[in-house]
Formats: structure tokens, sequence, C-alpha cells
């Protein structure tokens, strides 16, 4: 595309990553001041930043501000939970705290949206639903990214999925949410202060899900549908918040970012699942067999 790219970082992050040939990459810590000026006195048009705390949106307004086109936050659908309506979008009320919602990345983006009001910082915030694909374990059906759930299918065993499987779910492959920000790069002031939601077209049900997992998994696994606690119970390791969290509809409408952006999603919430096993099984993930 002719951009100069350059990745920040602590490089702490051990786990996999793409190829990041021809991307110059830096480490530094966000809390430091120093890291900030150095980083403000580099040559870029566009900053996203992929898991900014409060303080973090401060200091890129401060230090960047007037100087950048462009400042992304990738923030998430979390905050809109649970839903009033299906499928949501972006005017779906998302400022106050619920019981489940990310109500931190609630109070970080309405603090950025302000700095946008008040100072014309060009800050824009994408909010991807789950994100799938290769690079990362998938989501399962106990709320988490645990391969234990997958290595079970695999292996034919039995597996319990919350309540009866209906709930909506709503995937993102990683690759569209790329093609979503580099789509945002090549727009001006138009998209300042917007929020964008990001996703595949449609929601699938759990059932849906585990149905794919299964094919491509080559699974005989039988299925019980059980109460959380019921699973919690028999699954310590499982966290109660996640598998609560997963019992939430999650159904988006990406209208808003198909008109403003022209972003156009390739893959479906089933393709994402594909590609991000059969990285995992490229991977060598299921190798150890479960006891």
């Amino acid at each position: 595309m002719g951009y100069t790219v350059t990745g920040a970082s602590r490089g702490l992050n051990r786990q996999h990553r793409v190829g990041l040939n021809g991307v110059a990459l830096v480490h530094g810590d966000k809390k430091s001041e120093g890291f900030w000026k150095a980083l403000s006195a580099g040559n870029f048009d566009v900053v996203i930043d992929t898991v900014p705390s409060l303080e973090d949106v401060r200091s890129a307004c401060r230090y960047f501000n007037g100087k950048i086109e462009h400042y992304f936050i990738c923030s998430s659908t979390g905050t809109f939970v649970p839903l009033r309506y299906v499928p949501a979008d972006e005017e779906h009320p998302w400022r106050e705290k619920t019981e489940v919602n990310f109500y931190a990345q609630c109070e970080r983006d309405a603090f950025a949206l302000k700095l946008h009001q008040e100072d014309g910082f060009p800050v824009t915030i994408f909010r991807p639903t789950n994100i799938i694909g290769a690079g990362r374990v998938p989501l399962e059906l106990w709320g988490d990214r645990d391969i234990e759930f997958f290595r079970l299918l695999k292996e034919g065993k039995p597996v319990e999925v919350p309540d009866a499987g209906a709930t909506l779910l709503q995937s993102g492959c990683n690759d569209d949410l790329a093609t979503a920000f580099v789509k945002g790069i090549s727009k001006g002031k138009e998209i300042d202060g917007e929020v964008f939601i990001i996703s595949s077209r449609k929601a699938v049900t759990l059932n849906r899900y585990l149905e794919v997992a299964k094919e491509v998994l080559n699974s005989s696994s039988p299925v019980e549908y059980l109460p959380v606690q019921t699973i919690l119970s028999r699954r310590p390791k499982v966290s109660p918040e996640g598998l609560t969290f997963l019992l939430e509809h999650m159904c988006f409408d990406i209208s808003k970012a198909v008109n403003y952006l022209g972003y156009s999603p390739e893959y479906t919430t089933e393709e994402g699942l594909e590609i991000a096993l059969k990285w995992c099984i490229d991977e060598g993930m299921f190798g150890a067999k479960s006891p």
C-alpha cells in the first residue's frame, strides 16, 4: 500500500506473530514520558493504539495532537452489552456501567471523544467483535481461548455447552480488521470523532459455531447442554466471568463502517473459525492427548 510502518511495544510479547518484514520495531513503556517524547518526534501521519488505557489516550493527545491525521483506538463491542436490540449499531447505549460490559473501555472511549470535541484530537474508535483467524486460539464455548476445548473435540470426547446453545455470536476475522484500518487511514476528517463497529456481516448461534468446529476437526464428540453453574462445577479451570459473558448476545450491524469506510469483510464467522482452527493444527497444538 506504500505505507511506512513502525510497531511500538514493550517487546515482551512472546505469542505467535505474523511476519513483520519491512516493519520497524521500537520498544518502550507507555508509562514513560520519555518514550512518548521519542515517539512523537517521529514523522508519523497515523497512530493506531490497540490496547490504550485512559492515561495512554491523554498522553497521545498531549504528544501527537496537531502532528498526526488520525489516532485510532481499537476498542471492543464488549462496551455495548447487554444488547437492548439486535442487530445493535453504534447508536446503542454504551456509556453507563452494566454488570457485564467493558466499562473501563467505555470510560476511555468517552474521554477520547471528549478530547476530540474540546481539543480537536483526531480520534476514531474501532469496536471489533470477537477477533478470530490465524495467529491465536479462537474463542471456545467456555468463554475463553483455551485449546483444551478444541482438543476434546478433536479427540471425540464429550463437551459441555452453556444453556441451549442459542446465544448469538458474531466474530470478525483479523485480516478484515486490518483491512478496516487501511480503509480508515485513507479517509479524512469525516471519520474524526466517530465510532465504527468492525465485524463479519452476520451473527451465528453457538450451536452453529460448534457445528463448524466439529466439521473442521472431524469430531464425533457428544454435546451436553448444561447450566453455567453445572459446567463450572465440572470444569473448575473455566472462568465464571468468561462463561457468563459468552451468554450475552453479540449481533451487530456494520452498515456504518460499510458506508463511511468502504469496509467490505471478506470472511464470515464460520470461515474465520475454520482458518483459526487450521492454524492451530498447523502449529501442532493438538499434539498432546487429553486425560
